[in-house]
């Protein structure tokens, strides 16, 4: 099948499922949680101190999160849109009084499997930037890349929706960047006390 051809079938498929807001909402969700996911096991490293020495435990445990959230994000929305559509596939023949075709169920199965997929990567995307730092450069300047890095991709998000609802987009990514921020304070504060 060509270039041409396959997206004018994604286009079908989206016709018939509506499965850009599904992908969109997951893909803003997952990356929302995996960049948190992350930044809590870096705060909370760094609240602890010794950051240097614990390098590539933050490494570590920062990628099994970031892989254990793609794991169960894809797993998890696959299972729930495959229900889902399902549900909607009897909905339909239940009003037409007719089987859908084969290429309307194929799209109710592909936008499960979509849902899926952007679901899992976007958390493994939204958690391993922040950690590339560590790979590069000393464990406290890691920190601080890790924390700004972390407050873009959630500023970028936020600018995103407020884009797309013609919000203010500063005003909006500032929303999603101070949610970061006050979990970090918090991370910090919290971390700092059990010491």
């Amino acid at each position: 099948m060509g270039l041409r051809a396959w997206r004018r079938r994604l286009r079908e498929y989206d016709e018939i499922t509506n499965v850009g807001p599904i992908i969109r909402r997951y893909f803003i969700i997952g990356a929302f949680d995996g960049a948190l996911t992350v930044l809590g096991i870096i705060i909370g490293a760094a609240a602890f101190g010794e950051l240097e020495a614990h390098k590539g435990l933050i490494l570590s445990a920062s990628f099994g999160a970031a892989f254990a959230l793609a794991v169960s994000s894809a797993v998890g929305a696959y299972e729930a849109e495959r229900v889902e559509k399902k549900l909607d596939i009897r909905t339909i023949e239940r009003a037409m009084l007719a089987r859908l075709s084969e290429e309307h169920r194929e799209a109710f199965r592909f936008a499960a499997l979509l849902s899926a997929f952007v679901h899992g990567i976007a958390p493994l995307l939204a958690a391993l930037l922040p950690i590339i730092p560590f790979a590069f450069v000393d464990a406290g300047t890691a920190v601080l890349a890790a924390i700004g890095i972390t407050l873009a991709i959630l500023f970028a998000l936020g600018a995103y929706l407020g884009n797309l609802v013609r919000e203010r987009i500063v005003l909006t990514g500032l929303r999603f960047a101070a949610a970061g921020a006050g979990t970090a304070v918090v991370l910090w504060l919290f971390g700092a006390r059990l010491l």
